[in-house]
């Protein structure tokens, strides 16, 4: 039956990660930034100051809670683990597809969460808004938003989670022991007590955890660059070389090196996946530009900062191999490790051990605890918004509540399940589920890419007006627009302005 489950994985993994999802994203990326003028590069200050924003209400959480909740899902298993995943399957190169699809990504990421940012609505008193909702009030899509909503929800509460829970356990099993299960069992614990709180509680955890791990991880490879500073030019050859396949030593060729850079970076900022969107919409903001920029920011935190930091960390040490039979020097357990064919979060646990001694595989296993965990309460919420959207309407209110708590209840025991299951598996159902909502969310994202456009304009002669932007629908506003809410929010903008 595992086999079985596996095989059909794997046969439907090839397809959806073909070379046209290579295509589709880095295509879609380079599309986007030349369209909205490279944003990234000219608002690049701008883009970073707005995540600091603290403006909330009842109805919506701040840019910064925002900020960090869509943090908590990137900033997580994607950023180690995933990191030396990609380096053993595509060689040393991978990194360097991988921090450039992290640039063109921002811009990606920076439409989708501008457009679910202007085209949310009110349910029961909390903003909700995403892909689904994009494609019903923007599109007129309704059975294609009923469509990507279904698979989302069972994308982000079913097959996701598979990836994090499993490197969470794995990691605290290489370091002190602890059993699989029982690893399992507390982080299902731990997540069902968040969830339970709702967006707020998300957002208040993430807000605390998020800030934190990152400036403590950070720090280390920090430590482990300079410890190594004289190897870095050396590396970053290697880098570039085997980018190109130009490096035989490490094997591969430039098809894989780019195929696992672009989706392991696109796996680790979700970008053009649909998983940023609902966050984005539940912030309380003046436009939605403001919004982007700050979803923006994160993609280049989280894969063209955080994601290089773990590469260097894994390749100044040596403390890795190559699916193509290199075989690491940094470490006296990677002949062992290839031998077995293992690989991925022991990489970066061995590498810090070159620094931190015996402690290290410890500290790595409690930073994977609080980059996992924070991923897989940002993946409740976008899955309950999903569910939100296919109950939506008056007098289902009751069913919305119900349906809530089931997820409450279920995806903590899907939890424990998938932290017990072998790691091949654990990532290519995540793999599975990240790549389908892309190809259905960026069907989305493309057709409204116009609208986004013609909100960054308008948000450019605002703030070359010496204005703080704001979107007023009397201006600039499109069928499926909740006008009324939007006027609401910008009241005091609007009347300023009369």
């Amino acid at each position: 039956m595992y086999s079985a489950v596996e095989s059909i994985v794997n046969f439907l993994n090839g397809g959806i990660w073909s070379v046209w999802m290579l295509v589709l994203i880095v295509g879609s990326g380079l599309y986007l930034s030349v369209r909205l003028g490279f944003f990234q590069f000219v608002h690049f200050k701008d883009m970073w100051s707005r995540i600091i924003d603290r403006q909330e209400s009842d109805s919506g959480i701040s840019t910064f809670a925002s900020f960090c909740t869509t943090m908590a899902m990137r900033i997580g298993t994607g950023n180690v683990s995933g990191v030396a995943v990609a380096i053993y399957s595509g060689g040393p190169g991978a990194l360097f597809w991988m921090i450039l699809a992290g640039m063109t990504n921002s811009a990606v990421c920076f439409t989708e969460c501008a457009l679910a940012s202007l085209y949310k609505i009110r349910v029961d008193g909390q903003y909700r808004g995403g892909g689904a909702y994009c494609a019903e009030r923007g599109l007129g899509w309704k059975k294609y938003g009923s469509f990507m909503a279904i698979v989302l929800m069972l994308g982000t509460s079913i097959f996701m989670p598979a990836a994090a829970t499993y490197t969470i356990c794995d990691g605290f099993n290489n370091a002190i022991g602890v059993p699989m299960w029982v690893c399992a069992l507390v982080v299902a614990l731990i997540v069902a007590v968040t969830v339970i709180g709702g967006i707020k509680r998300i957002g208040q955890v993430a807000s605390y955890v998020v800030p934190v791990m990152t400036v403590i991880y950070l720090v280390v490879a920090v430590i482990i660059v300079v410890v190594n500073i004289g190897q870095v030019p050396a590396v970053i050859s290697n880098v570039v070389s085997c980018a190109f396949g130009k490096n035989a030593v490490f094997g591969g060729t430039i098809g894989i090196a780019i195929q696992q850079g672009v989706k392991r970076g696109t796996f680790s900022s979700a970008s053009g996946m649909g998983e940023a969107s609902p966050t984005a919409a539940a912030a309380e903001t003046s436009h939605p530009i403001k919004q982007g920029m700050a979803n923006a920011a994160g993609v280049w935190l989280d894969t063209v900062v955080v994601c290089t930091c773990s590469g260097l960390m894994i390749l100044l040490t040596d403390c890795f191999n190559t699916s193509s039979g290199y075989v690491g020097s940094g470490s006296e357990q990677m002949a062992a490790l290839a031998e077995a064919g293992t690989n991925g979060i022991i990489f970066v646990q061995l590498a810090c051990q070159q620094v931190m001694g015996g402690i290290a595989p410890l500290f790595i296993a409690i930073m994977l605890f609080l980059f996992s965990f924070t991923c897989l309460i940002s993946y409740f919420y976008e899955a309950e918004t999903a569910a939100m959207y296919l109950f939506q309407g008056e007098g289902k209110a009751n069913i919305r509540k119900t349906v809530t708590r089931i997820m409450q209840i279920g995806m903590p025991i899907l939890i424990f399940i998938w932290g017990i299951i072998e790691s091949d598996l654990a990532w290519n159902l995540s793999d599975l589920a990240l790549g389908a909502c892309t190809w259905i969310n960026m069907v989305i994202v493309l057709a409204l890419s116009p609208k986004a456009v013609a909100l960054y304009h308008d948000y450019e002669d605002q703030m070359k007006a010496k204005k703080d932007p704001y979107y007023n629908p009397d201006k600039l506003s499109w069928k499926g627009v909740d006008t009324e809410m939007w006027k609401d929010i910008n009241k005091k903008y609007i009347e300023a302005d009369k």
